[in-house]
């Protein structure tokens, strides 16, 4: 009787947790592509089984007493071959086994309402449309998850609508067809009218409007993007924290405002994008007021740049 190899059992499975909030489930398995190529996920131990050709489900571990058998361990992702002999017709017969060691990545893609991203953060329009989509360069994409504001994760269903005002916060990931999945990506979706970003490394001098390069750097950044969206309106707002007079931080805070529309019409964005607008100390993050004992890092909270994102009127 002819007897037929077989690669299969896996034991491993993926858990992933992140801030709390966590993902399915996914174990290790076999996939076999549409060519008939098998895949397997690069960290899952295999064993071999023989059973009669007729009869595969009568499958049977082969016994061994090498340590490298039974489990066997891929040495890598990859191309791994395992080599039956087959005395009957004197020759070696290969079994070429792809071993997949990569998450697939996943990617929000707005189909409409974006007003205008920056990082992992988008603002967009009420009633917004935002799809969830993956690429994995081997075994393939088999599914791809999401969790909003908390909930348990549950299959994406394209598209996701954003039909209130709010921030949303968008957990996904995706998984490919052995079993390999990747961390979930946290995606902040904010949609209203104005929506604003805080740039906490936007630096001056000390009692300066001159920015300092590294905040130069960032503001190039932004310009490129503005670049980009170009229906995109910008209010620049400049705080100071509460040392000193009020009416001198007042005017330092508009000097520093127009400092940032100067540097962006430097790089090409016209003002009729822009505004500054200074608001000295008037707009404190925390309780560092006048007469309060505050320490630094508490003031340079307060000591910001603040940019409200809109889109302009036709």
């Amino acid at each position: 009787m002819r007897f037929i190899i077989a690669l299969m059992g896996f034991l491993q499975a993926l858990l992933v947790a992140v801030f709390g909030q966590e993902p399915n489930k996914h174990e290790a398995k076999l996939y076999t592509d549409s060519t008939g190529q098998v895949f397997t996920r690069a960290d899952a131990p295999a064993y071999i089984f023989i059973a009669p050709a007729n009869a595969p489900e009568k499958r049977v571990q082969v016994p061994s007493n090498d340590k490298l058998a039974n489990p066997m361990e891929w040495d890598g992702p990859g191309s791994h071959y395992i080599v039956h002999k087959d005395l009957e017709r004197n020759m070696n017969i290969r079994f070429k086994i792809l071993a997949d060691g990569k998450a697939p990545i996943t990617k929000p893609t707005f189909t409409s309402g974006l007003l205008f991203s920056y990082g992992n953060t988008y603002f967009a329009e009420i009633g917004s449309q935002m799809t969830i989509s993956a690429i994995d360069d081997m075994s393939g994409v088999e599914a791809s998850y999401i969790s909003t504001d908390g909930k348990p994760f549950q299959p994406a269903q394209n598209p996701i609508i954003f039909s209130t005002e709010g921030e949303i916060i968008v957990n996904a990931y995706s998984v490919d067809n052995v079993g390999n999945a990747e961390k979930p990506n946290e995606f902040k979706i904010i949609t209203s009218s104005n929506a604003s970003i805080q740039l906490s490394n936007i630096y001056f001098g000390i009692n300066s409007a001159s920015l300092k390069p590294e905040a130069a750097n960032e503001i190039k950044k932004l310009a490129e993007l503005l670049k980009t969206y170009q229906d995109i309106y910008l209010e620049i707002r400049a705080h100071t924290d509460s040392r000193g007079d009020a009416k001198y931080n007042l005017i330092l805070s508009q000097e520093r405002a127009q400092a940032v529309v100067s540097f962006f019409n430097s790089k090409g964005i016209p003002n009729k994008r822009l505004h500054a607008k200074g608001f000295g100390e008037n707009q404190p993050v925390n309780e560092c007021t006048d007469g309060i004992q505050c320490p630094e890092e508490m003031h340079q909270a307060n000591r910001r740049v603040e940019l409200v994102v809109s889109k302009m009127l036709p």
